[in-house]
């Protein structure tokens, strides 16, 4: 199963630094740490891509999930996570909060599916200090 993170903003200014190259290497960090459920295989089949969108409002205080939306002809099943904007700017690492609460959100959908999260949980960590230190992560201003 592989996992893919995109980036859709609806809200205007209420946007995260985050660019291809983070979407890309989150999508493939968590791809190797998890490994599909039998539930996610019996309600999809295995050949399904499991995509999260990443989004954020202001007025929420925690996350918000939205989904899944399955596509059939694709072969894929979409969540929206909503991201806490207003709380998340006002930490002293804004940017790290964000990656802190996406991937809370990450493994809130992945445990509904019963897939196993450990090694996620254990990797957080080191996954969001390797997204910090990497300014290629980040759009150029």
């Amino acid at each position: 199963m592989k996992i893919y993170f995109r980036q859709i903003y609806a809200q205007v200014g209420c946007t995260f630094p985050f660019n291809s190259v983070f979407q890309g290497f989150l999508s493939g960090k968590i791809t190797d740490l998890i490994k599909p459920s039998s539930k996610f295989i019996n309600l999809f089949g295995e050949d399904y891509k499991l995509i999260f969108n990443v989004s954020a409002k202001r007025e929420l205080a925690i996350n918000e999930i939205v989904g899944p939306k399955v596509y059939k002809k694709d072969r894929d099943v979409e969540h929206t996570i909503f991201l806490p904007y207003t709380p998340i700017m006002q930490q002293l690492e804004p940017n790290k909060s964000a990656l802190e609460h996406l991937i809370i959100g990450a493994c809130k959908i992945l445990e509904d599916y019963e897939i196993d999260t450990s090694k996620l949980k254990l990797a957080q960590e080191r996954i969001i200090d390797k997204i910090i230190s990497s300014p290629e992560m980040f759009i150029q201003k």
